[in-house]
């Protein structure tokens, strides 16, 4: 423990100060997003749709599967006045761009846990959209907006109708294809540049947010927590490159045995790191 805390505190150093923020960092986004006003023409610049009004926002809302299977913690979770549901993601590590389908797919799967009543119709089942920002391209094609809905691999144009949308936000992409709004939204997530009076009360937010001294201790509180989950194992001679795997596998819900085999820890090592996955997520 003693070696975990003097990493966490080496780490904790090279953490942004918190007047210093922008709205890329996933904790001050969510910050930002409780406010509806702020909420919703994020959504609709977005999507390209009108929504009435937001009847629910939470940020890290908290998702606990069944048995022992992985609950998860979004970082947005709104549902509008029709009973549609959105998670919104900011999203600046890379690292694992490639399961950010897979990821996407357990974040509609556990939205829906529950979803629906005993004898309740699959037509009641709500209208879903998971959208991802990144400040980066997750798919290495220059778009500043891909959306994935589910096609007929014979006809392309026969639409599966499962109401469920994926959007994955390219901040530093070709911004020539998408509508002036979201090229503003996406130029000031990218730049911090002020563009058009939306783009103004998101930066005045993240200033004010700035200028709240209790919201920066805890922010540095709850950072301190995250660097402790990620040194979790050094002091019990895991290797980076062992530990990464088997988070990788954990998060993509793989079986022990598999973990076991590709990662070379032991079971008792790999209950212990998704053990403190939970305790963070």
């Amino acid at each position: 423990m003693k070696t975990i805390r003097k990493q966490a505190d080496m780490s904790i150093k090279n953490i942004t100060k918190w007047n210093k923020m922008t709205i890329k960092n996933s904790y001050m986004f969510r910050l930002v997003m409780e406010k509806n006003n702020l909420c919703k023409p994020l959504i609709e610049r977005i999507l390209g749709i009108k929504i009435k009004s937001l009847s629910y926002v939470e940020a890290e809302k908290s998702f606990e599967a069944k048995l022992k299977t992985k609950g998860i913690r979004l970082d947005l979770f709104v549902i509008d006045e029709d009973g549609v549901a959105y998670d919104i993601e900011m999203q600046m590590d890379n690292s694992y761009k490639q399961f950010l389908g897979k990821r996407s797919r357990y974040y509609v799967s556990l939205m829906d846990n529950g979803a629906l009543k005993k004898d309740e119709p699959y037509s009641h089942l709500r209208k879903s959209y998971v959208i991802f920002i990144c400040t980066f391209d997750p798919f290495g094609k220059g778009l500043a907006k891909y959306t994935f809905n589910a096609i007929c691999n014979e006809d392309h144009s026969l639409v599966l109708d499962d109401g469920v949308t994926r959007v994955f936000i390219n901040t530093e992409g070709d911004r020539h294809k998408i509508s002036k709004e979201l090229a503003n939204l996406i130029g000031y997530i990218s730049t911090g540049k002020v563009t058009d009076d939306y783009t103004r009360q998101l930066d005045e937010e993240v200033r004010e947010l700035r200028n709240d001294t209790g919201k920066g201790v805890s922010y540095m509180t709850y950072m301190q927590t995250m660097m402790e989950h990620e040194n979790i194992g050094f002091d019990k001679g895991i290797s980076q490159a062992n530990r990464e795997t088997a988070i990788i596998m954990l998060q993509n819900n793989e079986p022990l045995n598999k973990i076991a085999m590709y990662s070379r820890l032991t079971m008792e090592q790999i209950n212990e790191l998704a053990a403190s996955l939970h305790r963070v997520h």
